[in-house]
């Protein structure tokens, strides 16, 4: 960049989509980065779509809105995650760890809350 030049991203969003490999659940995380008198907002929403067959249609079965606390989750993953996509670690903690507490959330055995944090560890899942 030209000396005395600035670039700045104040707004950007961004979907991320795993499919498991069974190709019947498929997750989508979107990351919103906004910015309000001079800080910086990230925001993530999920969503888990499921289907019977692999050649039949998704259906939304969950969809939560997750906070991102920015002072454990360091905001330059977040801005890679959302520039240059999930990488291969992203993508198995999702097939895994996601995978399974979303099962256990629509089965009742953990809270949304619980649900929300393990989607927010897809960001710090990223090893490099």
């Amino acid at each position: 960049m030209p000396t005395g030049s600035r670039h700045e991203v104040v707004a950007l969003s961004v979907k991320l989509e795993v499919l498991t490999q069974d190709k019947l659940k498929k997750f989508i995380f979107g990351l919103t980065k906004s910015k309000e008198e001079d800080i910086v907002k990230w925001a993530m929403d999920f969503a888990m779509l499921d289907r019977t067959g692999p050649s039949t249609a998704f259906a939304e079965v969950l969809k939560l809105d997750v906070a991102l606390d920015l002072k454990k989750i360091p905001v330059e993953a977040v801005e890679v995650t959302a520039t240059k996509g999930l990488n291969k670690s992203q993508v198995n903690y999702a097939r895994t760890v996601i995978a399974a507490d979303a099962d256990k959330l629509r089965a009742g055995r953990i809270k949304a809350e619980r649900m929300q944090r393990t989607a927010a560890g897809l960001i710090n899942a990223r090893n490099g």
